[in-house]
C-alpha cells in the first residue's frame, strides 16, 4: 500500500482541478507532508488530502 498527497479543487463550472503533490509508503509520512501543505488550501472550494493505494492488486492485461 503507498499513499498519496493529492491538492483538490472544487471549480465554478462543477468539475474537479488536482494535482499529485507526493507518493508515501507510510500513512504518518503523508500526514506530515500534508500538514506543511495546507498553506495550498487557500478557500473553502481546495482541499488537501492522503488517499491510500492498493499496490498489490494483480492486474490481468491482454494484448490482442
Amino acid at each position: 500500500m503507498v499513499w498519496i498527497l493529492v491538492w483538490l479543487q472544487l471549480t465554478t463550472s462543477q468539475s474537479i482541478d488536482y494535482y499529485h503533490i507526493d507518493t508515501f509508503y507510510e500513512k504518518d509520512a503523508c500526514v506530515a507532508e500534508l500538514s506543511k501543505a495546507s498553506v495550498l488550501v487557500t478557500n473553502k472550494n481546495t482541499a488537501l488530502d492522503c488517499i491510500p493505494i492498493d499496490t498489490t492488486r494483480q492486474v490481468d492485461i491482454k494484448i490482442k
